[in-house]
């Protein structure tokens, strides 16, 4: 397959041009693969799966601040439950090389977290985030 077809299956069948390309693969035919389109999959794929991570990370935050700041005790352990499940679906997806990134990102994962709570419940929680990272990466 030419690189002319392979963009064409790209852009119009792409379940037809991963089988393909992976076939490329296996049989180590690197003159058939659609390299511009791998390189753009692959970094999507590693995008998609640190914004999993955050996503994960932001819906475990928010429940921790209602636990802790919101006066509605038929909730809690619902809220807790949400805590374990958010968390283990984080560190099911959590590479090593995303902490730096995160550690970055915390500040402003944490002002979404509590801007969407904060709405949610008419509370003001405070403005520096009272978990550290390493507590809410860490396993257990």
């Amino acid at each position: 397959m030419n690189q002319i077809t392979s963009l064409r299956l790209y852009e119009t069948d792409y379940y037809q041009w991963t089988i393909e390309q992976v076939q490329a693969l296996k049989e180590r035919n690197f003159d058939n693969l659609d390299w511009d389109n791998i390189i753009e999959e692959i970094e999507a794929l590693g995008r998609s799966e640190y914004n999993a991570v955050v996503s994960l990370l932001m819906r475990q935050l928010e429940h921790r601040l209602k636990i802790d700041y919101v006066s509605l005790p038929e909730c809690r352990n619902k809220w807790k439950a949400e805590v374990i499940a958010f968390k283990d679906g984080m560190l099911r997806k959590l590479a090593p090389s995303m902490k730096p990134k995160l550690e970055k990102e915390f500040e402003r994962i944490y002002n979404v977290a509590s801007r969407i709570v904060e709405t949610e419940y008419e509370i003001s929680l405070p403005k520096q985030c009272p978990y550290s990272l390493t507590e809410l990466l860490k396993k257990g």
